[in-house]
């Protein structure tokens, strides 16, 4: 089991500065909807941006069972 808030910080930490949202959509802690708003994304294809939030994620993604993704560059 995966906490919300475990998600959201290492995001947070990963993109200094971005708009995050996390839900866990089955309360179950396996199942998360995210949404990521960085400047970090400017210039990068959504499969970049999409890596870009495996990599942060790292260890908890082999807890995952979904991830529904929601990224976008900032203006």
């Amino acid at each position: 089991m995966v906490a919300i808030d475990e998600v959201r910080s290492r995001l947070e930490d990963a993109f200094s500065g971005a708009d995050v949202t996390v839900s866990d959509t089955t309360g179950e802690g396996d199942h998360f909807e995210v949404r990521v708003r960085t400047a970090e994304f400017s210039g990068k294809s959504l499969v970049d941006q999409h890596r870009m939030v495996y990599d942060a994620l790292g260890e908890l993604m082999s807890s995952i069972h979904a991830l529904s993704l929601r990224t976008e560059p900032a203006q």
